[in-house]
């Protein structure tokens, strides 16, 4: 490098006098960040005269256009541009010499030594619907008319990258029928279903789902609904819901295909649950073991407990009056925590279980099941969501380390895991539905160096804020992390791991929908929980959830088999027991061609293909029917 005068060594192995260096290493696909703390910047006044210092800028991976090279004084503003090619995205810059990982800035002050900077263009992750097509459909959510607005982000993003919406808040109790929409004498109802109706009407125009959320919840629910003169009374609280719900699934008939129609109906913080010896009613919210609803309160206002009447039946009411008013909606219990497998998982899913044993006893002449889905919202955590069960359980031994330290790569739990609580859910006879997915990068929920003020917000590879990893009494990642930016790869490295195994369960799962577009927009924000920068570039989790393979070093793409299996297991104990009504050799053929595929790296496509036809020959329908 040319300049006029050297000082202090220069160069990018140099630490300047009383300087930090940070020696930063890339690898991996979208890469994972290694980093060494050399040590701490700081001000170095500038020199008197016209020596200058250079500015030198390397480019990795592919290729873009980048300008601010060149020679400059101590002082001088450094203008930066960095612009990607077609079909790429940017990462920032990295720089030992100014303490930077992946920072998206500008301009800088040129200090007293040469600096070296690192870019990298890499390409744009594919569209979310196109990668996710043969597995489950991948969601975001609506939050104000400015979701949709013509030409804005938001509405690209949406367009681009999502097949399913959800409205954060517009088809939520309180929106559709506010408390002073309900007669405080007479109780009669005047809904309000304008800005829903815009939501839904312009979600299917743009050829998405819908998904209602949320019918019965004991937050954001009108007052006089289940309290007071008007609510306050078993009688008048399942009165007041079965107006609520026949109302709202008449209103959005042949609009929204799936609903929650409960939400967080359990206490919080239910680590352990047997059904053998544990009733789940009594870990409801206003049961025994705290926490408030006042479903529950209304409904023990005049139960009858000698004829088998509890709180707990407003939760088999709401269900049971969902499928009488909307037989063609897909009905989902939706609840938060319920990665805590031996615990909420299994309280939620023995409720569920009851309900539907009720439901098949009184009502045998619909075969389906009243409850059909389990919602995991999956308001994550980086180190105390771990992705995998651990290699006793898992069906990804590959990707799990029993040793990881929890917020390590490959880290699992029996008792607290994404796939042991899918595992239990789908074992039980239920679908499962990624509800509402953001990954909190700090601990505890109330541990962020930010605060809680969206206002505070700042990005992880933000420079300004690059050694803020804790504040008092929220000291987890000091002595784990030196840089907040290393945050971002091991985010995307949960990701990648939280989608390996929705892929490796997908015959199961109906959607995974985001809780939010960016960082700064989420309901979370100073938590960093989403695959979004707040200026929409994409993290490194948006590479890690779009092509989680690639991530985590697998050449071969992760798919469900299960399907394919079960089909094979029936034709086979079909065959065995002489039941099938199809012609033999059809099913033979259909057997063979399916086990030839569970033999190789099938697509996901395929797979289902195979078990389709295979089902098809055992049921005899003709082929190509």
């Amino acid at each position: 490098m040319g300049r006029t005068a050297r000082r202090g060594g220069g160069g990018p192995d140099a630490t300047p006098p009383g300087g930090r260096r940070w020696a930063t290493r890339w690898t991996g696909a979208g890469a994972a960040v290694v980093l060494v703390a050399v040590a701490a910047a700081v001000a170095v006044p500038a020199l008197a005269g016209d020596e200058t210092f250079d500015v030198e800028i390397r480019l990795e991976g592919r290729d873009g256009k980048v300008t601010g090279a060149g020679s400059y004084q101590p002082g001088e503003t450094v203008e930066l541009t960095a612009t990607p090619g077609e079909g790429q995205v940017w990462a920032g810059w990295t720089s030992p010499d100014l303490a930077w990982i992946g920072a998206r800035v500008d301009s800088f002050t040129m200090p007293e030594q040469d600096v070296v900077l690192t870019t990298t263009f890499r390409q744009e992750m594919a569209p979310l619907k196109d990668v996710y097509r043969d597995y489950f459909d991948v969601g975001n959510i609506w939050s104000h008319p400015g979701t949709y607005a013509a030409g804005s982000q938001p509405s690209e993003t949406v367009d681009r990258h999502y097949s399913v919406m959800t409205a954060e808040n517009a088809m939520k109790p309180d929106q559709l029928l506010p408390d002073d929409a309900i007669d405080p004498v007479t109780g009669e109802f005047t809904f309000r279903f304008d800005a829903a109706d815009a939501f839904v009407d312009e979600t299917l125009a743009r050829g998405m789902t819908v998904h209602g959320h949320v019918l019965v919840w004991h937050g954001q629910s009108p007052p006089r609904l289940n309290t007071g003169a008007t609510g306050g009374t078993r009688a008048q609280a399942r009165a007041n819901m079965e107006r609520y719900v026949r109302e709202v699934l008449t209103h959005f008939q042949g609009r929204a295909a799936t609903w929650d129609v409960v939400n967080e109906a359990f206490v919080d913080g239910l680590e352990t649950f047997d059904p053998a010896t544990q009733d789940w009613r009594d870990q409801l919210r206003g049961g025994p073991h705290g926490g408030t609803s006042d479903w529950y309160t209304a409904y023990a206002n005049g139960a009858d407990a000698a004829a088998g009447e509890s709180p707990a039946d407003f939760i088999y009411d709401a269900f049971l009056f969902a499928r009488q008013y909307g037989p063609e909606v897909r009905l989902e219990y939706n609840d938060f925590n319920v990665f805590q497998s031996e615990g909420k998982a299994r309280a939620i899913i023995a409720m569920a279980t009851d309900l539907n044993t009720r439901y098949a006893a009184e009502h045998p002449q619909d075969p389906r099941p009243l409850v059909e889905a389990i919602g995991m919202q999956s308001h994550n955590y980086l180190n105390q969501t771990p992705a995998f069960a651990c290699s006793g359980h898992t069906r990804l031994p590959g990707l799990v380390d029993d040793e990881a330290a929890e917020w390590r790569a490959g880290a699992c739990s029996d008792a607290a895991s994404v796939e042991r609580s899918i595992q239990l859910i789908v074992e039980a006879g239920f679908a499962v539905s990624i509800s509402e997915l953001d990954l909190q990068v700090w601990e505890a929920w109330d541990g962020q160096p930010e605060g809680d003020d969206r206002a505070a917000h700042r990005d992880l590879t933000d420079p300004s804020v690059h050694d803020r990893i804790s504040r008092a009494g929220f000291t987890y990642w000091d002595g784990k992390i030196e840089n907040r930016a290393e945050l971002e790869a091991i985010q995307a490295q949960r990701f990648a791991e939280y989608f390996a195994v929705y892929k490796t369960y997908a015959s199961h799962i109906d959607r995974v929908t985001f809780w939010g577009m960016t960082d700064e927009a989420s309901w979370r924000s100073t938590h960093n929980p989403l695959i979004l920068n707040s200026d929409f570039s994409e993290k490194l989790a948006a590479a890690a959830s779009a092509d989680p393979e690639s991530w985590l070093g697998l050449e071969a793409p992760l798919t469900d088999v299960s399907g394919l299996e079960s089909a094979v297991a029936r034709a086979e104990e079909s065959a065995a027991t002489g039941a099938t009504v199809a012609d033999g050799a059809a099913v033979q053929d259909a057997l063979d061609r399916a086990r030839d595929v569970l033999t190789r790296d099938a697509s996901q496509a395929d797979l289902d293909a195979a078990a389709t036809a295979l089902l098809d020959a055992v049921a005899g329908v003709p082929q190509g029917s």
